[in-house]
C-alpha cells in the first residue's frame, strides 16, 4: 500500500494556477496569543515568542494559541498536540500533524500543506480548515476552498464556499456529515486578519453589495 502522502500529492496540481492576492509582509501581526497553559517545545509559550517549521506545540485545559507561520495562521485549541514541519526538504511541501485535539487553519494561495491525523491525509493549499482528533476518528471541515481527504480505505474531494464536513472513522470510512462542531465564522475572521486577508466566504458577500 502506498503512503498516505503519496495518495495526496496530486492534489497540489489542481490548485497549480490559482491566482496570488493575499497579504504583505507588513500587514502579518506576529504577536503571539496566549490564553491558559501553552507549551512550544516544552517551554512555556510567551507573546514575544515565534513559532516555527518543525515546533511541537501543546495545549492545556482551557487553553489556547494564535499564531502564524509566515503566511499562514493557526488556532490550536484546549488539550491539542501538533506540530508543522517541513515533509519534503526543497519542495516548499508543509506538514501539519495533529496528534491530538483541534486545530483552525487559514492558509494564504499557494500554500502546500498536508494535514495529518492517526487515520487521514488531507491535500489544501489556499484554504480555511478546522480538524478535531480524538483515538476513535477525525473530524474535518473544508471552510472554504478545496481539499482532497484520504484515509487508509477511503478518499473523497471536497469542495466548499461555505462549511463542507466529513468524519474519518477508525475503519477509514470517510461520510459526510451537518454538524459544524466547535469552530465558528468568527474565528475563522479573527486568523485570517492576523495575516492582512479575509475569509472567501466574506469575500463573496462583498461582491454581491457592489
Amino acid at each position: 500500500m502506498k503512503p498516505l502522502f503519496l495518495m495526496v500529492i496530486s492534489t497540489f496540481i489542481l490548485f497549480a494556477n490559482q491566482p496570488q492576492n493575499d497579504a504583505n509582509l507588513s500587514d502579518i501581526n506576529k504577536t503571539l496569543e496566549i490564553v491558559g497553559d501553552v507549551k512550544i517545545n516544552g517551554k512555556r509559550a510567551k507573546s514575544d515568542m515565534k513559532v516555527n517549521l518543525g515546533d511541537f506545540v501543546e495545549t492545556g485545559k482551557d487553553s489556547k494559541i494564535k499564531f502564524n507561520v509566515g503566511k499562514d495562521a493557526f488556532m490550536v485549541k484546549s488539550n491539542s498536540k501538533i506540530s508543522i514541519k517541513e515533509e519534503f526538504k526543497g519542495t516548499g511541501i508543509n506538514t501539519l500533524n495533529l496528534l491530538t485535539g483541534s486545530v483552525v487553519g487559514v492558509f494564504k494561495t499557494g500554500s502546500k500543506y498536508n494535514l495529518k491525523t492517526h487515520n487521514m491525509t488531507a491535500g489544501t493549499r489556499g484554504t480555511g480548515i478546522y480538524l478535531e482528533t480524538d483515538q476513535n476518528k477525525t473530524y474535518f471541515c473544508t471552510c472554504y476552498g478545496k481539499t482532497e481527504v484520504h484515509s487508509h480505505t477511503d478518499k473523497e474531494k471536497l469542495n466548499s464556499i461555505y462549511h463542507k464536513m466529513v468524519v474519518i472513522e477508525s475503519n477509514g470510512t470517510i461520510a459526510p456529515t451537518k454538524e459544524m462542531r466547535n469552530h465558528t465564522d468568527d474565528e475563522l475572521r479573527k486568523l485570517e486578519k492576523k495575516v492582512g486577508r479575509i475569509p472567501d466566504f466574506d469575500k463573496i458577500i462583498e461582491g454581491n453589495d457592489c
